[in-house]
C-alpha cells in the first residue's frame, strides 16, 4: 500500500493528502505555489543551489498517452512529497525524446520494477520543472506576495509612478492602497475620474469631485496696486489691480464623499473616532494625485438617520458632529456635515 502523508492541521499536508487522493483536481503551478509559500526557511522554487535544499521532489510519468491532466500522482517517500507529471518533460508522445525512450522506460519501471532509468531523467525533470514554476511565478503580483519579505513585483509598479517603497513605509496610506491607482497616476495628465474612481475603490463610499471652485486669492503686498509706485502693478492696463484679493476658479476642487454612517463620517474629521482615522489617507492619496498645486476642501454628508440629536450631557461636539432640530427618521437621505480643508489639519499635526 502506498504511503499516505499525515493529515495533520497544516494546510500543506492536507493539500497534498488531497492531492495524492484526488491528482486529477490539482494544477502543477497551483501545488508548487503551495509548497514555496510555507517552505519560509528555504530558497525559492527555482532558486536552490542543491536538490537538497527542496523538501520535494519533482518527475514524469512514463506513459505513451496524450496527457489528461498536469499531475499523474503524488507519493510520500522517506517524509518527501514526490510529484510526478504527465506532460512537461522529455517523455511522452509530447516529449523531447523518441518514442521508443518512453517506452523502454515504462518497460523498466512496470516489468522489471527497475526505476534506475526513470530516477536519473527525473533528474534533470526537476530542475526543469522548477525552473519552470520560477519563470511563472516571477511574472504573477500575487505569486510574490506568498511570502512577502521577498516580493518584488511591488517595486515594478511603484518605480512607474516615481516612488521608493523604502521612503513610504511610515505612510499613513497603505503601499497598495497607492499602488492600485498607477494606472492612473502614470499618465501626465491627471484626470478628475481617476482621482474619483480610485478613492472610491480604496474607501468604499460615494464620491463626487467638483471642478472650478471659487476662491480669493490674497495679493502679495509687492504686487499690488499703490499710488506712488512706478512698477507695473500701479500702471492702468498692465498690472494694476484693484483690492488685495483676485477670483480665482483654476486652482480650487471640492470632494464630496457620503452620504455615511456615523462611524465612516467620524473617521474622515481631524479627530478620528474610536476605530481609527482616515483623514491623513485621504490627504496622501490626493496628493499623489495632485501634489501641492492645488487647493482643494472636503465635505462630508452623513446619513440622517445615523446622525445623533444633540442633548445636554451627550457625546456630540459643537462645529464636529452636531445638528440642531434633528428629528428622529429612517430615512437614509443625506445631511452636510463638516465642510473642511484636510491639508491645513494634517500639516498642523
Amino acid at each position: 500500500m502506498m504511503p499516505s502523508f499525515d493529515k495533520s492541521s497544516q494546510p500543506k499536508d492536507v493539500m497534498l493528502l488531497e492531492a495524492q487522493q484526488q491528482p486529477w483536481r490539482h494544477g502543477f503551478l497551483t501545488l508548487m505555489r503551495m509548497l514555496d509559500a510555507h517552505a519560509k526557511d528555504a530558497p525559492h522554487i527555482g532558486q536552490s543551489q542543491r536538490p537538497q535544499q527542496d523538501n520535494f521532489r519533482l518527475g514524469q510519468q512514463a506513459s505513451l498517452a496524450f496527457a489528461p491532466r498536469e499531475i499523474a500522482r503524488v507519493v510520500e517517500k522517506n517524509g518527501t512529497p514526490h510529484i510526478y507529471l504527465f506532460g512537461l518533460g522529455m517523455l511522452g508522445p509530447n516529449g523531447a525524446l523518441p518514442i521508443h525512450y518512453t517506452e523502454q522506460v515504462r518497460e523498466r519501471t512496470e516489468a522489471r520494477r527497475d526505476q534506475t532509468l526513470a530516477n536519473f531523467l527525473d533528474i534533470f525533470h526537476h530542475r526543469s520543472f522548477t525552473h519552470l514554476y520560477r519563470a511563472w511565478a516571477q511574472s504573477q503580483a500575487a505569486a510574490g506576495l506568498d511570502r512577502v519579505e521577498d516580493e518584488a513585483f511591488t517595486n515594478y509598479v511603484a518605480r512607474l509612478t516615481g516612488d521608493e517603497p523604502s521612503e513610504l513605509r511610515h505612510s499613513p496610506l497603505p503601499p497598495h492602497a497607492r499602488w492600485a491607482s498607477a494606472a492612473h497616476r502614470v499618465r501626465g495628465p491627471r484626470d478628475p475620474e481617476g482621482l474619483v474612481s480610485s478613492l472610491k475603490r480604496f474607501f468604499g463610499v460615494p464620491v463626487k469631485l467638483d471642478e472650478y471652485r471659487l476662491q480669493w486669492m490674497p495679493i502679495e503686498p509687492q504686487d499690488r496696486c499703490q499710488l506712488g509706485m512706478s512698477n507695473e502693478s500701479a500702471m492702468l492696463g498692465l498690472g494694476a489691480m484693484v483690492g488685495e484679493k483676485v477670483p480665482d476658479r483654476q486652482t480650487r476642487f471640492c470632494l464630496t464623499i457620503g452620504p455615511l454612517n456615523m462611524d465612516a463620517y467620524l473617521r474622515l474629521t481631524p479627530q478620528g473616532s474610536a476605530s481609527g482615522k482616515d483623514l491623513p489617507a485621504l490627504v496622501e492619496l490626493v496628493r499623489s494625485f495632485i501634489g501641492f498645486e492645488y487647493v482643494w476642501e472636503v465635505e462630508l454628508l452623513i446619513r440622517s438617520d445615523t446622525a445623533p440629536a444633540s442633548t445636554l450631557g451627550g457625546g456630540t461636539q459643537l462645529g464636529w458632529s452636531t445638528w440642531m432640530d434633528q428629528q428622529k427618521t429612517t430615512t437614509t437621505k443625506a445631511i452636510t456635515g463638516m465642510v473642511l480643508e484636510p491639508e491645513n489639519y494634517v500639516l498642523s499635526h
